[in-house]
């Protein structure tokens, strides 16, 4: 009788632990797999991807990281000449990320120099 209770905690303490080891592995499989790479750096591989199409786009000045009033990412920057009329040709996504249009005499210095890439 008593070998029967140490042989059914056993099991229960063998099972409970093969179920936390799987949970473990799982969640170890899971972490591995999902993309952890921060936005602002596949924001940056994506301009540089697409960095010849955006800059034979005429009246494309350059590229970079859309920001909120909060200074949080919002998506991608394209910076245009004020003459440019085509806007047609611009995306309004790269891989995902949505495509603000600026004009450059509507942006700060600050914020032209932290382009990313640019026609000149």
């Amino acid at each position: 009788m008593k070998t029967k209770k140490i042989s059914k905690r056993l099991l229960v303490m063998v099972t409970i632990s093969a179920v936390l080891i799987a949970l473990v592995v799982a969640g170890i499989i899971s972490f591995t797999q999902n993309d952890m790479t921060p936005t602002d750096t596949k924001i940056v591989q994506i301009l540089y991807e697409n960095k010849e199409t955006l800059l034979n786009i005429e009246g494309v000045a350059g590229a970079g990281i859309a920001y909120d009033e909060s200074n949080h990412i919002i998506g991608i920057a394209v910076y245009i000449e004020d003459n440019m009329t085509n806007f047609h040709t611009l995306p309004s996504k790269l891989d995902g990320f949505q495509v603000f249009i600026k004009r450059v005499s509507d942006v700060s210095e600050f914020e032209k120099a932290k382009m990313i890439i640019r026609k000149y």
